[in-house]
């Protein structure tokens, strides 16, 4: 099987701190930004099948695009670093995604135990993402600034966050930009995910 890894960095923000993030972004020789409108609903049955096994479940609106995404919990270190498996795909509704994913690499096994059992949608999280493409020599990474709402049943929570993530060359220079925004804007980890968070509401 195909494993898929996703490596970024999370850090909490405010409204100050992302616009300064972007200044620091827009500053760099190589940066283009767009903004995208993010709508995730994320899924699991009732008895938290999904959760139990370390996985996470959506179906994301990116402006006109519907994507599904899984991911398997890994590891989190130092700085706000994390790093797991991922696996996405377009699809219009959460069983299409299912039956796609495994092409994608996707544990074909999980897959169809999740599209055997009655899945629900248990939060959802909106917001509206500034997202700058970095480039330094042959490395490339993604710089999100993230600001929006997490819901669960009737309870809402504010999202303000920044990630950074890998996406080809140099891990170093990655990592090495990384130290650097977090100590140019004396960044705090978030070490929970936009879904962990929504969960606790």
């Amino acid at each position: 099987m195909k494993k898929t890894f996703e490596k970024e960095y999370k850090w909490r923000a405010d409204d100050d701190t992302l616009g300064q993030a972007l200044l620091w972004a827009s500053s760099r020789i190589g940066s283009q930004s767009r903004t995208i409108h993010m709508q995730s609903q994320y899924y699991d049955t009732a008895d938290g099948l999904l959760q139990s096994l370390g996985a996470a479940l959506r179906l994301r609106r990116e402006n006109e695009r519907s994507v599904c995404c899984l991911k398997l919990r890994g590891e989190t270190a130092s700085g706000g670093l994390r790093a797991h498996e991922e696996y996405q795909c377009d699809a219009q509704t959460i069983e299409e995604g299912l039956r796609a994913l495994p092409f994608q690499g996707a544990p074909r096994a999980l897959c169809e135990k999740a599209l055997a059992a009655p899945l629900a949608v248990i939060c959802t999280v909106d917001f509206r993402r500034c997202s700058v493409l970095l480039q330094q020599d042959n490395t490339v990474c993604e710089l999100a600034l993230d600001e929006g709402t997490l819901t669960r049943a009737e309870h809402t929570a504010p999202l303000c966050e920044i990630e950074l993530e890998y996406v080809a060359g140099s891990e170093q220079v990655f990592h090495n930009l990384a130290y650097e925004l977090a100590a140019y804007l004396s960044l705090v980890p978030e070490p929970e995910s936009k879904l962990a968070r929504a969960m606790k509401l």
